[in-house]
């Protein structure tokens, strides 16, 4: 699909207040998923959530919130880092929908991190600074500032790999829709060692993994999706009819690389890479994927990254209700409800 310029800003606040063909499966066809868990009352062990700060960026004190286990086995844990969506312009780490999806995942093991980020669409349209003529360069800058704080909250956890109890070479960087597309980023800055990855991150660090809800690479205009090292394990979760995030490839005043085109080169290369495509689905698996795939999430990361298995996987599925927007209701409503009970904002 194209990337939709010139409505961009406009559905990206929608999104906040509520194409073309992929490659050949490798693996058969999937049919609708069971019910997502979060659709009913999972019973999981006591976690813990803390708040940590762990920069201040212009006088903005950013945070983050750690959860984690007190049941889970002794042993050094895996980390997931998240990175909340809402268009650079919007969000809140401690969504009572990342909430519920984190401690899904604290509770099979993982310390499970939720950061802030400097929101720079919103500084942007604040100062006056957006136009129609400079949009796609303040949408890049934005990623650059999420693409820092998420370095400074991944250098701050490392930094914290003794008290905390974590294995710091087993974190996997996952998000939704910008927090997505900030992950993604991040990881070819990292892998191929930018002069914002040097300064930002450990020396030597690499992630374990990344996991792309709705998300893509977006990067400065003419630049390839090219890899200095080996990347790390990739899964995309993304619809074919998203209003807003790159599906296949655009090369316009940015460049633009999401899933189709990420795979197709991950696997040309040997690289391993799980692609979940739904050719119906639209930008509301930025969200709907955080109750419908926690399943091949956990999967992703034992087999691809605890235990290094080298493979490609293109799965497509079909609903015969797809996940759009139009039915947002029908498909998410009890869930959406069901967590916002389980978790009061604080």
């Amino acid at each position: 699909m194209k990337l939709p310029l010139a409505a961009l800003a406009a559905l990206t606040v929608a999104l906040s207040a509520c194409a073309s063909q992929g490659p050949a499966p490798s693996t058969r066809p999937m049919a609708s998923p069971s019910p997502a868990p979060s659709l009913q009352t999972p019973a999981r062990h006591a976690i813990d959530r803390q708040t940590f700060q762990y920069a201040t960026k212009g006088g903005e004190k950013l945070y983050l919130d750690r959860y984690v286990s007190r049941t889970a086995p002794s042993g050094k844990r895996p980390v997931l880092i998240f990175s909340f969506g809402g268009g650079w312009e919007s969000g809140q780490r401690y969504d009572a929908i990342i909430a519920d999806f984190a401690e899904y995942f604290a509770d099979r093991g993982y310390v499970v991190v939720s950061i802030d980020y400097r929101l720079g669409i919103k500084a942007a349209k604040a100062s006056g600074q957006m136009t129609a003529a400079n949009a796609l360069d303040m949408y890049l800058r934005a990623i650059d500032l999420g693409v820092e704080d998420l370095f400074d909250a991944t250098s701050y956890v490392v930094g914290q790999a003794q008290a905390w109890n974590i294995d710091p070479t087993q974190i996997v960087i996952s998000g939704s829709s910008a927090g997505a597309t900030n992950s993604l980023v991040a990881t070819y800055n990292q892998v191929n060692q930018t002069e914002l990855a040097r300064a930002h991150l450990p020396p030597g660090f690499r992630y374990a993994g990344a996991i792309s809800m709705a998300g893509a690479f977006w990067l400065p205009a003419k630049t390839p999706l090219t890899w200095k090292s080996a990347p790390p394990p990739i899964q995309f979760i993304h619809g074919a009819k998203d209003q807003l995030v790159t599906y296949d490839e655009q090369q316009v005043a940015i460049a633009a690389y999401g899933p189709v085109y990420a795979q197709k080169q991950l696997a040309a290369q040997g690289y391993s890479s799980w692609f979940i495509d739904l050719p119906q689905g639209d930008h509301l698996l930025s969200v709907g994927a955080m109750f419908d795939y926690r399943d091949e999430m956990d999967a992703f990361m034992r087999r691809m990254i605890a235990q290094g298995q080298q493979m490609t996987i293109h799965t497509v599925e079909t609903d015969k209700t797809p996940k759009t927007f139009g039915n947002l209701g029908v498909i998410y409503g009890a869930a959406f409800k069901a967590a916002k009970e389980r978790h009061a904002e604080p």
